[in-house]
């Protein structure tokens, strides 16, 4: 018989009010079953409205309840499970996680409804995105207070920033969940071999990373990824005369949980429902300006709008967004700006740390050119083209 989780949870929070937040915050009515809708309606007000919860009490107030509400504590006490915080949080994700599936059931079998044209397909696609997405926005306030009972919790737990791999980079970039970073270059400065190379690190770590190539074919990507990884020639990569000893090295990338996929023609709605479906933690686009959305404006406004849905889906999943944007071309005659960033002065605005690429034949430049999190200037990298890899400069600071 599947359990009530549902009815379970609410007796539990009946029965030991402490563990009400760890489960009201995260619930709202439309989690629930339409019968226990009014239930948990009358629980959160009356916890709300006083900070505790107290069977009687509620019963008196709400007498409509009393039936379904000592239904619930009974359930619950006859399940005869101790009752924890961590019990409590993976009930609410239970609950959650269901209702996320009904509401992409919902959206899934509207797609494929005859009164649906194909020009409403994108936004169905987002929104079925957004149906599978537990880490939205709450939408209730925190007090000065409550933000800093959380610091406090906090600071025995060092911040985890999601490293790079590439030191001198890593020293002042303090990437986390939900940041948006940008990766500028002109063509041929290399930002597809850095993002590849960040990209493996990030998954070497244990993340989930998805990199979605506007581009360049899977197929290539791959080939430069294993001539960085090996550091190896790209030419014996792509004529294959690797040595068997290089190629036994190989089995460590069937580990690891980068994928990669092209993205040709695809919009910012279709990348954040595939992250979603892969439950990634990271993403990489390559590159900005070669996204596909529909815009009745110029090319400055679609640009600007692309930027706006990039960080948007940052913010809104938690997803670190790793995009890679093209600079004008004047940029290659002198030390790149943000004010090079091509077509849309969003870009800036919206990211949370910028990295700027620059060649100019055996002369390489790249500058930390906005960083909310640390300090901007030049960074110390190396870019060996032959075998597709960026190195760290030590000693020249």
């Amino acid at each position: 018989m599947e359990l009530d989780t549902q009815s379970i949870l609410l007796g539990a929070i009946l029965i030991d009010d402490r563990l009400a937040p760890y489960a009201l915050p995260d619930l709202s009515v439309e989690h629930f079953r339409p019968e226990l809708q009014d239930t948990f309606a009358a629980v959160q007000g009356f916890w709300e409205a006083t900070g505790k919860l107290d069977v009687l009490q509620i019963i008196s107030r709400y007498p409509m309840q009393k039936e379904t509400v000592l239904a619930c504590v009974q359930l619950c006490e006859n399940e005869c499970v101790r009752l924890t915080s961590d019990r409590v949080e993976e009930w609410t994700r239970a609950i959650l996680e269901n209702a996320a599936k009904d509401r992409f059931q919902q959206y899934a079998m509207q797609a494929v409804g005859a009164s649906v044209s194909y020009s409403d397909l994108p936004d169905l696609y987002q929104q079925m995105g957004e149906a599978l997405n537990l880490n939205a926005e709450k939408s209730d306030f925190k007090s000065v207070g409550e933000l800093l009972d959380d610091y406090i919790r906090e600071l025995d737990k060092k911040p985890q920033y999601i490293r790079t791999g590439l030191s001198k980079l890593d020293e002042n970039l303090h990437l986390v969940p939900g940041n948006y970073f940008i990766i500028g270059g002109r063509p041929s400065a290399g930002k597809t071999a850095l993002s590849l190379q960040i990209a493996a690190g990030m998954a070497k770590q244990g993340h989930r990373v998805c990199y979605f190539s506007l581009e360049t074919d899977p197929a290539t990507l791959e080939a430069r990824l294993i001539a960085n990884q090996l550091y190896a020639p790209l030419s014996a990569v792509k004529n294959k005369t690797l040595s068997m000893n290089e190629l036994d090295r190989l089995a460590e990338m069937k580990r690891w949980t980068l994928f990669i996929r092209s993205a040709a023609g695809k919009n910012v709605a279709w990348m954040k429902a595939q992250a979603l479906r892969m439950n990634a933690e990271i993403i990489f686009v390559d590159y900005l300006q070669l996204i596909h959305e529909r815009s009745g404006g110029d090319r400055y406004s679609a640009i600007t709008a692309i930027s706006i849905a990039l960080h948007e889906l940052a913010q809104t999943t938690g997803i670190l967004v790793v995009a890679l944007a093209q600079l004008n071309r004047n940029a290659a005659r002198a030390e790149p700006s943000n004010a090079d960033l091509r077509e849309s002065g969003q870009i800036e605005q919206d990211a949370d740390a910028i990295l700027l690429l620059s060649a100019d034949g055996s002369t390489y430049f790249s500058c930390l050119s906005k960083n909310k999190e640390g300090r901007v200037g030049k960074v110390n990298l190396d870019f060996e083209k032959t075998t597709q890899r960026f190195t760290c400069i030590v000693g020249n600071d």
